[in-house]
């Protein structure tokens, strides 16, 4: 029966119509993950001659294992996000007659063939041959890659029980972000050492603790046992919209959902979890908080440029979202039109999202803030400027887009979307601030300076009901124009 379901799937891959679209690029793709997985066999085949170039002191077992716990940390947001849906390959079997237990059995085994866990496989075992078979034996060689092996599968199956709970609740959106910044936060402000963990738990694999291999092996099965559950009750609704329950619970709900703007807001969530597109934004935005966060501590930024940083790393998921407003709709914007759709609701959803975003930017600096490595009067005005002024400005501007984007292409070779309008739009946000500081600096000091930006903010945002009477106008007066776009 597996064999039948690889084969289906090779088959829908193939003759998809789409499967010539972009063909050339498809196979300049592929050849580069080709090359990637081989640069990692190669690392694997002599990370201990490159690693002995730059710590000849060090021991590489150790060094490698000392980071083995971010690697699976890395690999848990990769798989969140980045794993291909599996979903919607088994849903023509859901009408066929064929046992449950099989096709959740294909979903399981399928979601251990992932990228990430051929590439630690690719790594693992030419490394582990060349630096622990030769020194440690055989069985703890064997004990070692079992190990990994077990550990590989238990994040495989935490990421699906996470993206199977996320379909019936975004809330679950959260919890791989929290686990990320509870980590974080602990080794920043509380200095626990991660890597002494990490090292010392893969040491006792190297010593052959049968413990820890029956640990790490039941909460495997423990995890098996608990998807398996979970897809047997939810299978075939697996690919059902919230709002769809909503609105067939009650007749009462269609109100809701015209008055509530936590269902809007629920809505964008899902949006920006659920399309391919979305999330490669998401990641991108979220690695350059991690790019940007040693660069901070320089304090030879200067006060202007310093200011130019925290506008961009506090609003950097409402710019990267808000540029394309109204186009992340484009399929169905003319439906929304033509709807009971509350656009002011779904503006302000919209709006609340991005400054929660950068809420969460302001708690992930907020260690260095605490060290005094960040001014807070300078990037709580930063931040402030963006929720007062920035996005209303993007907001104006994103009517102005009336390019179509499909969500589920990637990031990679992607140019739709982008347009001038929008190029204006981000210069004016990122330079008006910058220029109001550099003049007021000249009659004042900072800390007045900043402050005559904060009472501007302010005054803003004591008229934003006008800002978003403005926008909506703009978007009504634009709509014919902006739908013959999307149609393109």
């Amino acid at each position: 029966m597996f064999y039948k379901f690889f084969n289906h799937s090779i088959k829908s891959l193939t003759r998809n119509v789409r499967f010539d679209v972009n063909f050339v690029i498809k196979i300049i793709s592929s050849l580069s993950i080709v090359y990637i997985y081989l640069a990692v066999l190669y690392l694997g085949l002599n990370f201990k001659s490159l690693f002995q170039m730059y710590w000849p002191n060090l021991d590489p077992v150790y060094g490698f294992n000392s980071i083995l716990i971010y690697l699976l940390l890395i690999g848990m947001l990769l798989l969140y996000f980045f794993q291909r849906k599996i979903s919607g390959d088994i849903i023509p079997y859901l009408h066929l007659p064929i046992f449950r237990s099989k096709i959740i059995s294909y979903i399981l085994v399928l979601t251990l063939l992932n990228f990430f866990n051929l590439g630690v496989i690719l790594f693992i075992v030419p490394f582990s041959v060349k630096c622990i078979l030769s020194t440690y034996g055989i069985p703890y060689f064997i004990f070692y890659l079992a190990g990994i092996f077990l550990m590989l599968i238990f994040v495989s199956y935490f990421v699906l029980i996470l993206r199977n709970l996320n379909n019936i609740t975004s809330f679950f959106i959260l919890v791989p972000f929290g686990i990320v910044f509870l980590v974080f936060l602990l080794e920043t402000v509380f200095h626990f050492s991660f890597e002494t963990i990490s090292n010392t738990v893969f040491q006792c694999l190297l010593r052959g603790n049968i413990f820890l291999i029956l640990l790490i092996f039941f909460s495997v099965v423990g995890l098996l046992i608990a998807n398996f559950l979970l897809l047997k009750n939810t299978i075939y609704s697996i690919n059902s919209d919230e709002m769809d329950h909503l609105k067939s619970s009650s007749g009462s709900k269609a109100t809701l959902f015209n008055s509530n703007i936590i269902l809007y807001a629920l809505l964008e969530i899902k949006l920006i979890t659920r399309n391919k597109r979305l999330k490669g934004f998401l990641i991108i935005a979220i690695g350059f908080l991690f790019l940007f966060y040693y660069t901070l501590q320089n304090k030879q930024n200067g006060i202007y440029i310093s200011f130019i940083m925290y506008i961009i790393l506090s609003g950097i998921f409402g710019y990267i979202f808000s540029q394309y407003l109204f186009s992340w709709e484009s399929s169905y914007f003319e439906f929304i039109l033509s709807t009971k759709f509350n656009l002011l609701m779904y503006l302000k959803s919209k709006y609340i999202i991005y400054i929660s975003f950068g809420f969460f930017v302001f708690l992930f600096y907020l260690p260095l803030i605490i060290q005094k490595k960040i001014d807070l009067h300078f990037f709580l005005t930063a931040l402030f400027y963006n929720s007062c002024i920035g996005y209303f400005i993007l907001f104006f501007m994103a009517t102005f887009n009336r390019s179509r984007i499909d969500l589920n292409r990637n990031i990679f070779f992607n140019l739709q979307g982008y347009n001038g309008p929008q190029v204006i739009a981000i210069i004016v946000i990122i330079f008006l601030p910058f220029l109001m500081l550099l003049l007021l600096n000249t009659l004042m000091n900072v800390t007045q300076s900043l402050l005559i930006i904060n009472l501007l903010c302010l005054f803003s945002l004591i008229f934003q009901k006008k800002w978003f009477k403005i926008i909506l106008n703009q978007l009504l007066n634009r709509k014919y124009i902006n739908l013959e776009g999307y149609r393109k």
